[in-house]
């Protein structure tokens, strides 16, 4: 029998292996994001609310396809479009009582 140097099958398969590996084109499958939509940019927070007022919350979430947090959401922005300069002005005040301090 001839004396050399032979590669057991192992190791040629798994040679055989990587080049066809290496061959190949990669797959690459786009995924679409899960869940609802994004509404822009978010800062998120826990909420504590009494359970007298979320059950009303839950009422109210039926106007905004059961979701609260765009109920919540609208609360707010009515809130701010009518009081906002208020809040501002009152900003204003605590700001300058600390100064004067």
């Amino acid at each position: 029998m001839a004396k050399g140097n032979y590669t057991n099958k192992a190791a040629q398969s798994v040679a055989e292996f990587q080049n066809e590996k290496e061959n190949t084109p990669a797959i690459t499958t786009i995924k679409g994001k899960s869940g609802r939509p994004s509404k822009g940019e978010v800062h998120k927070i826990s909420l504590a609310i009494p359970i007298e007022l979320y059950e009303g919350a839950e009422f109210g979430s039926y106007f905004f396809k059961g979701n609260i947090t765009a109920y919540i959401n609208n609360l707010i922005r009515k809130d701010l479009e009518k009081n906002l300069d208020k809040y501002k002005e009152f900003k204003k005040m605590m700001e300058s009582f600390s100064e004067n301090l």
